[in-house]
């Protein structure tokens, strides 16, 4: 039975090693709430970086994707779930989801690839644009993402952008009308 306000792991919560930390508490008077675990979202600026060196998610692993602090506050949040399930197809897609790039990935057999072999295609980068800093961060993040049973042949991109487009359209009918006058003599 674990105890739920030690900050001990379970394999050294017994009876001795939980009662000298009640001690060392009372006498200390340490509180343990500063223990527990930091909310990254209450986290400077300044603090962002060392955290995303410490969740193994700087540079191409997704740190240079980010362009404002909400975004990095998400990557920090769930590196650890992307962490897990790294070498598995849709894992790749969510992180770069996460960051509003939409990819799709074709397996060797969908597209007629030697096998193991995988193909990527870039359905839209809308506000990034392509730049050659931008290719070698993705070309790097499917290195870290990627299943190791599987060889990326080639990257397909389609560059595609949003915009307002306005339609009009007028709709016009014309009648022919032909008055015939005549004289009347009364």
């Amino acid at each position: 039975m674990t105890n739920q306000k030690s900050l001990l792991p379970f394999i050294y919560q017994d009876k001795q090693n939980l009662a000298l930390e009640e001690c060392i508490k009372e006498e200390l008077n340490i509180d343990t709430k500063k223990f527990l675990i930091f909310p990254i979202e209450n986290a400077s600026d300044e603090l962002l970086p060392t955290l995303a060196k410490e969740f193994h998610v700087m540079g191409a692993e997704g740190w240079n994707f980010c362009r404002n602090r909400k975004e990095k506050i998400n990557l920090l949040l769930n590196s650890l779930n992307k962490h897990i399930l790294k070498g598995v197809k849709p894992t790749i897609l969510n992180v770069l989801k996460d960051f509003g790039i939409i990819a799709e990935i074709s397996e060797f057999w969908e597209y007629g690839g030697r096998p193991a072999h995988y193909i990527m295609k870039f359905v839209n980068i809308y506000d990034r644009g392509l730049t050659k800093e931008l290719e070698e961060d993705i070309k790097e993040l499917i290195k870290a993402y990627a299943p190791a049973t599987r060889i990326l042949d080639y990257i397909n991109y389609f560059l595609c952008s949003i915009s307002k487009l306005y339609v009009s359209s007028r709709f016009t009918t014309l009648e022919k009308c032909t008055i015939s006058t005549r004289e009347v003599v009364i």
